[in-house]
């Protein structure tokens, strides 16, 4: 059976408080960077157990190492995203567009 004493009641009830009071603010917002950064730090974690099981690496270096791989994945990943938006900037800058006379635009003007 599962025992709580008062003072993990009290930090665990503080912490859904707060957790309510920020779903309910204008700041929901952070909830997905929270989420995120879990889910990295959950990565980071399970690099290092492989990295530590693998290659039998102490703690640091196992640490170390999957710091360094999850870094060159988010790096990659950025890379990626720069090409695409560098495409997507090109594809925008060579688009035809018709030629708008002198007189149309004297018109439209009026």
């Amino acid at each position: 059976m599962l025992t709580a004493n008062i003072a993990s009641l009290i930090g665990l009830s503080l912490i859904a408080a707060t957790l309510i009071a920020v779903f309910f603010s204008p700041y929901r917002r952070l909830f997905t960077f929270m989420g995120a950064g879990m889910l990295f730090w959950g990565l980071v974690e399970v690099l290092r157990l492989s990295m530590q099981a693998l290659f039998e690496l102490p703690l640091i270096y196992s640490y170390l190492t999957a710091s360094m791989l999850s870094m060159a994945l988010i790096a990659i990943l950025l890379l990626r995203e720069d090409r695409r938006a560098e495409r997507a900037l090109h594809e925008r800058r060579c688009i035809e567009h018709t030629p708008v006379y002198e007189e149309e635009q004297q018109c439209s003007s009026r």
